[in-house]
């Protein structure tokens, strides 16, 4: 049974280190770029990337979802169990900011639902700010999932 939740352990860190990778690389490489979008070029460098990403998230996400309620079960009673509720209420959070609030908007922009590139850019700004939000949510889920994985292996304890 051990090595059944070490592998939920490993599965939500997996999924929580490239929900934090995508926000990281969102945020300091690609939102720079993505001050010169236009109708013309916003699907190269927006639509793809976003649908690639939608279609790989929807897959790993609802996977996180069962797996971080395992991983609250596993450690209920114990003080993991803290870091493993912020687990579980991150990707929680993150569906619902990105499914309820930032997929329409994606819709909006690759179907080219906006009358000029100055609409295109509003939409864009609304959109970095949402997924600035998902940024420190999926930071502070990913460290949530180190801690608890750091702590159940007592890591700290093996530098000393």
């Amino acid at each position: 049974m051990n090595w059944l939740l070490l592998l939920n352990a490993l599965y939500f860190l997996f999924g929580a280190t490239m929900y934090v990778g995508t926000m990281w690389v969102l945020k300091f490489f690609l939102y720079p770029t993505w001050e010169s979008l236009a109708r013309d070029n916003v699907d190269m460098h927006f639509g793809i990337p976003t649908r690639a990403a939608t279609k790989f998230f929807t897959i790993v996400v609802p996977i996180m979802f069962i797996s971080g309620g395992i991983l609250v079960w596993s450690e209920w009673g114990t003080v993991r169990v803290i870091p493993a509720i912020i687990c579980l209420l991150g990707i929680i959070v993150l569906t619902w900011v990105g499914q309820g609030i930032i997929i329409p908007i994606n819709v909006r922009i690759r179907g080219g639902d906006f009358a000029d590139d100055a609409e295109l850019r509003s939409l864009l700004k609304r959109w970095m700010m949402l997924n600035d939000i998902r940024f420190y949510v999926s930071t502070l889920t990913w460290a949530a999932m180190v801690w608890l994985l750091v702590d159940r292996g007592r890591l700290l304890e093996s530098y000393a």
